[in-house]
Formats: C-alpha cells, sequence, structure tokens
C-alpha cells in the first residue's frame, strides 16, 4: 500500500472520531469494548477449567483487549502480565521470556499445536496478525508434564479464532478493522468472517501489514520494517452431537522483513519469509459419560525464507571488513497428539495421551567478505564461503504423557502426573561445519509433578505445585556455526539437555470487587544452556552447559473495583538467576518490574479510558557480557468507544486511541539483543474496526 492510500485510511479515522460529537444513538451493542474477560483456560491442564481453580500459576489476554491496547506487535500482549515479557529486536525478532528464562526456554504453541519453529533460533514471535487471536494463554513455570520439552520456563498458547456455530438456519457475521501505529507507520487491515449452516461450520480471515522502520528518541532503528498478507481458514464439520472435525489452513507471505542483526548492518533482511499450514483435529465429547473426552490433532508446516544482509565497516584493526551475506532455509515439520480424558471414580479426572513431532532445517549460504582500508581500496578478498551455517538436520520427538487429578474433600484436590520424552537430533555430514561425519544425538527424561489447590473458602484459594522439566537442545544449540544476531555463534554438538526442580506456591483471591494473585517460586537447573562468550570482546559466543543454576523470585498481581466505573490494578515480578557453579549472576535476568494503572469505563455507553505506568528497576546484576541498563519508567493511555452507542449508523463500529510511551522515553530494555540503539519511541496507534 503507497504512502497516499495510508494517509487516506487515518483520515478516515480521524473524520469518523469527529463523529462522536452527535447526539444520536444505536440501540445495537456488538462487541462490547467493556473490560470483560475469559475465565477458562485450556492451556494449564490440557482441557477447559475455571482460571480460578487452577493450581499451576497462569493467566489470560482476551481477544477484546488485544484490539482495545493497539498493540503494534504479537510481543506487546505480554508486557502487561506479572512474570511475564519479551526480549525485543523489532517487530519481527521477539523472544518470549517468562520468569528469567527466554526463547527455546519458553515453549510458544498456536492452537496447542508446535508450529512455531519456522525460526528455530528460539521461539520467536508467530506468523500470526492480532485480528487472528482469539486469546493467548500462559502458563508461568514448567510444564513439560503436559507439553514436554522447551516448557521448562513456561508455555504460551496463541489460540485462534473457531469457526462459527452450528445452526438450523444459515447464517454469517464478521468484523473488518484498520489499525495504524505511528512508531513505524504500521498499517493493519484484517477482515474475518464466521458461518455455519446444520452441520457446517465456516471461518475465513485475511490481514495485510506493513510497516517501516521502528523510530525511537534517538532515531530510527534500521532494518526493523516489514511487508506481507496471511490467508487463514477454518471448517467444521459435525459427524454428531458428540463428534466433529476441523480443518484449518493458513498461509503466510511477507518480504523484505527487517532484522537488526548489528550496529554494522547496513541492510539486513528476509527478501521473502513464506509458511503454510495444514491441521487437522477430531474431537469427542461426551460430559456426562466416564469417558469423556477424546482429542486428535494432526499438523504439516512448510516454511521458506531468503535472508540477505550486507554489513560493512567493521573495524579491524586499522582496516575495516565488509560482509555480503545470502542464507536460504527451507524448514518442514509435522506432529500430533492424542489425548483421552476419563472418569474412573466419582471427583477423579485422569487425563492420557501422546504428542510426537519431526522437523527439518536445511539451509544453504554464501558469505562473502573482503577487507578494506580507510581510503575504500580493497586490501584481502578471500574467496566465498558456501559452507553453510547448519548442516542438513532434523529433529524428531515422541512422548507419553498421564494426569491423575482427584478430589480428596469439597476443598482439596490433588493433582499427579508423569510424562517420558525421547528427541533424536540427527545432522548429515558437512564439510567444515561442527558436523563432519553423520550425527545423532538422543535426549530421553522422565517428566512430572505434583500439585493441590485447597480453597479455603469460596473467595480464597491456596495452592502449590512441585514439578519437574526438561529441555533437549535445539538444532540451532547443537549444530549452528556461523554470523547471528550477538555477533559470531558456535554450537556445541556435546550439549546435555537441561532438566529442572521448580516450587511453586500461591495464592489466589476473588470476590465482586477485588481479585489477584501472589505465587512464588524456586526453580533449580541442572545443565542450563546458555551463550557463553569466549572472546576478550564478547563479540563470539559459544553454546554450553553452565552446571548448576537456581532462579527463584515471585509476583503478584490485583485488580479492585473502586466504584461503578472506576477500577485499579496493579502487578509486579522479581527474579533472581545465578549460576551456582561460577558463583556468578546468569545472563538475560529481567529486573524488578511493576504495571499499574487506573481504568474509568461508562458500560452504559461502551466507553473507557485507561491510564497505566511500566515501571522497571535498574539491573545492575548483570553476567560478564552484559551491560547495566538504568531504570525508566514508561507511561501509557488507552482509550475507546463503542460509537454506535452515539451515533445512528447502519454498522456498529468501535474506535480505539491509544499512546504508548507517552513522554517518548529514551531507554533501553536490559534484555533486548540491539544493544546499540535505544527502544521504541512514542507510538500513537488509532484503530477501527466494523461488525456485521
Amino acid at each position: 500500500m503507497n504512502r497516499l492510500n495510508k494517509w487516506l485510511m487515518i483520515f478516515l479515522l480521524i473524520f469518523t472520531a469527529s463523529l462522536l460529537f452527535a447526539n444520536e444513538k444505536n440501540e445495537v451493542k456488538i462487541d462490547s469494548v467493556k473490560y470483560k474477560f475469559s475465565e477458562v483456560v485450556v492451556t494449564a491442564n490440557r482441557y477447559e477449567k475455571n482460571l480460578f481453580e487452577t493450581h499451576i500459576p497462569a493467566t489470560i489476554s482476551p481477544r477484546a483487549i488485544i484490539w482495545q491496547k493497539g498493540f503494534s506487535s504479537i510481543g506487546e500482549i505480554l508486557n502487561e502480565k506479572a512474570g511475564v515479557t519479551f526480549a525485543d529486536a523489532g517487530p519481527w525478532s521477539q523472544k518470549p521470556v517468562i520468569r528469567g528464562l527466554v526463547g527455546s526456554h519458553v515453549l510458544t504453541l498456536v492452537d496447542g499445536m508446535r508450529v512455531n519453529n519456522l525460526r528455530d533460533y528460539g521461539n520467536h514471535a508467530p506468523l500470526l496478525d492480532a485480528g487472528q487471536i482469539e486469546k493467548v494463554e500462559i502458563i508461568r513455570g514448567p510444564a513439560s508434564l503436559l507439553y514436554g520439552s522447551d516448557a521448562i520456563g513456561g508455555v504460551i498458547n496463541y489460540i485462534t479464532q473457531k469457526p462459527g456455530t452450528f445452526s438450523p438456519n444459515f447464517h454469517i457475521a464478521g468484523n473488518a478493522s484498520i489499525q495504524y501505529n505511528s512508531v513505524n507507520q504500521q498499517l493493519n487491515e484484517n477482515i474475518s468472517l464466521k458461518g455455519g449452516f446444520k452441520n457446517l461450520s465456516l471461518q475465513f480471515g485475511f490481514s495485510d501489514r506493513n510497516a517501516e522502520d521502528v523510530s525511537t528518541p534517538v532515531g530510527v532503528l534500521k532494518n526493523t520494517a516489514f511487508s506481507g498478507k496471511t490467508i487463514d481458514a477454518k471448517i467444521g464439520l459435525r459427524l454428531t452431537e458428540k463428534h466433529q472435525l476441523t480443518f484449518s489452513a493458513q498461509s503466510d507471505r511477507f518480504s523484505d522483513v527487517g532484522v537488526p542483526i548489528n550496529p554494522f548492518a547496513s541492510s539486513a533482511k528476509f527478501i521473502s519469509y513464506d509458511r503454510d499450514l495444514l491441521s487437522l483435529s477430531y474431537d469427542y465429547r461426551a460430559p456426562e459419560s466416564w469417558w469423556t473426552n477424546s482429542k486428535f490433532q494432526v499438523f504439516y508446516q512448510k516454511g521458506k525464507r531468503n535472508f540477505d544482509a550486507l554489513i560493512e565497516g567493521v573495524p579491524k584493526g586499522g582496516l575495516f571488513a565488509r560482509q555480503a551475506l545470502t542464507a536460504n532455509r527451507d524448514v518442514e515439520s509435522f506432529g500430533g497428539s492424542a489425548q483421552n480424558r476419563i472418569n474412573i471414580f466419582p471427583q477423579n479426572l485422569l487425563t492420557f495421551g501422546v504428542d510426537f513431532f519431526a522437523e527439518f532445517d536445511d539451509t544453504r549460504r554464501i558469505a562473502d567478505a573482503e577487507i578494506y582500508n580507510s581510503a575504500g581500496d580493497i586490501v584481502k578478498d578471500p574467496p566465498a564461503d558456501f559452507t553453510p551455517p547448519t548442516p542438513k538436520s532434523d529433529r524428531r520427538g515422541f512422548a507419553f504423557f498421564i494426569e491423575n487429578e482427584f478430589e480428596i474433600t469439597h476443598r482439596l484436590n490433588f493433582t499427579l502426573g508423569a510424562r517420558i520424552d525421547e528427541i533424536i537430533s540427527h545432522a548429515e555430514a558437512t564439510p567444515n561445519t561442527l558436523v563432519e561425519t553423520e550425527l545423532d544425538k538422543t535426549d530421553r527424561d522422565v517428566s512430572g509433578n505434583f500439585g493441590f489447590l485447597y480453597r479455603i473458602n469460596s473467595n480464597l484459594r491456596l495452592t502449590a505445585n512441585l514439578g519437574r522439566a526438561f529441555k533437549a537442545p535445539t538444532l540451532q544449540e547443537r549444530f549452528f556455526k556461523g554470523t547471528a544476531q550477538v555477533g559470531y555463534l558456535f554450537g556445541n554438538p556435546e550439549l546435555k539437555s537441561e532438566t529442572s526442580l521448580n516450587a511453586d506456591a500461591g495464592l489466589k483471591w476473588k470476590s465482586e470487587r477485588f481479585s489477584g494473585e501472589f505465587s512464588i517460586f524456586r526453580n533449580q537447573i541442572d545443565e542450563l544452556i546458555v551463550m557463553k562468550p569466549i572472546s576478550a570482546n564478547a563479540d563470539t559466543f559459544l553454546y554450553d552447559n553452565v552446571g548448576k543454576a537456581e532462579i527463584f523470585g515471585g509476583e503478584a498481581e490485583m485488580r479492585f473495583k473502586i466504584s461503578r466505573t472506576l477500577s485499579f490494578f496493579a502487578n509486579t515480578a522479581y527474579v533472581h538467576g545465578q549460576d551456582m557453579n561460577l558463583n556468578e549472576p546468569l545472563p538475560k535476568m529481567p529486573p524488578l518490574t511493576s504495571f499499574l494503572g487506573f481504568r474509568f469505563e461508562l458500560p452504559e455507553s461502551s466507553l473507557w479510558l485507561e491510564i497505566n505506568s511500566r515501571i522497571v528497576d535498574t539491573q545492575s546484576r548483570i553476567a560478564k557480557n552484559e551491560k547495566e541498563t538504568p531504570g525508566y519508567t514508561i507511561f501509557n493511555f488507552s482509550s475507546g468507544v463503542q460509537v454506535s452507542d452515539f451515533i445512528k449508523i447502519p454498522l456498529p463500529l468501535q474506535l480505539t486511541f491509544n499512546v504508548h510511551n507517552l513522554l517518548d522515553r529514551d531507554y533501553r530494555d536490559h534484555l533486548s539483543s540491539v544493544t546499540w540503539w535505544s527502544a521504541p519511541g512514542r507510538n500513537i496507534s488509532v484503530g477501527l474496526k466494523a461488525n456485521f
């Protein structure tokens, strides 16, 4: 979309906002902006359960709130949750962080499936538009019992929209939205349709996203622009009242996707970044039967990306280096799960099943470097290097799990479970890589947990959980060798898998005007995998096991309804990480962080205003290769209105207006890999949604 069209769209949004001064009302209230959220979570137990009744720390970001806040990227959804954030390197390179563990230590799922491996340098923001998301569910703490490897820090499950409802009469509904973010001139256009007729239900979505480089208080951060389109569709087929099939498909086509790899990159972007995803699920539901539920799910994914970069002006003594880099990567994966839930005895719920996955990586690269002097004359021009950063490799996993939840009394629930995983990594012999001869590595381990929930009274819940988790090394961690975002990076074929023992304790409370949660944890990890600096300038790293690590901390969050129209909310989180062998701080530990604000809303007119702040403490407790980051406070303003409550118009319209980093604060996030530049500046976000 050209710049003229963008500004025309913005003008239309401003014009619509001016209509708010009219006095006429529309009685239709669809997709209200009231601050309501779903109490049902599926990720914590692999089945639907009230959030207040789970013994594992979990949280939800529903669809309505994601739209209201006008987030310019998926990662920003996490920043308002206690104990959860993301390591930011531009909108296309974001790694979730839960309780001090980052990247591949946090398992990212889409609709419960392990499909987010197009970029296996750790779990990055998935190829999803905010308009596709129904809600985001987050587990804080190890969840390997239910989800296997990589869930050692926690799980983030992006749940997309479901097909329409089954109905005797044909029906169709949907919405169209447009959202603009000033920080990178990002324009998101989205349309979603849902319908159904008798035993058939449908869903269709289309999104178009375009963005320029991100603006910061000190200038523009190069290599952060992107452009692309997504089409997704679902078909639901009701075989009987108890049996249902759902087929899903998604296709992503992105181009010129920038990634700020280092300060010397004059250009660094994916020329193309594509993915196709197919999945099929079968559900059997019989709540009144002893065999209450069965679910089978399979998926296939194929991804392709083509990367191109020019890095120049890198000091080499009195000379300089220039490197042109081209890399093409093809990734395929498939997997699935089968789970069953049965009531063997009254007040006894048994869940068991199997998971499996396989992922294949094929990368080609050309690195052409040269050395030149200050006058620009080439001093040395070695031949181009065609060695791939990773050999052709694959990883396969299979697991069996079983969990039993039983109610001792009406006040006390216990949960006990175990899981066994086997993951095999294979790499073909490839000259000049880390794998000169064919290599196979097998990681096998047992996970489990023992937890309880005690109902003190109708308003209070006491929870505790003791869990063992594990993480097998990724293909990146084992086999990669080459230039990366942090510098030059070496994998380690001899890496051992991580295991952890985590203890959680918490208290939940909920009443008509007050709700909240307090939790503390201690996570002891054996063979934690980190990127260890192996050069004096800290520009060369090696993936290595640190032996024994300890991470402990806590989170607290609350919400208080001061009056019918005004509420106060706050949360805070603290994490302390220590390398027990070297008696040194662990890298990438988030500083003490708090989030608080006030929200005003008029339910009868669907009008709301919110001001909040994110307060981050100084991080002076740093690892050897890190720099101290000063504390900062970011203020945000959010507002929205159901336009159709004020104006009689054919379509119900919803308008949102948000300002992130209201004071345009210059700061650097301690977790960001972009250590040479500031974080994004003031971002004005305007959104308009029409329901039909």
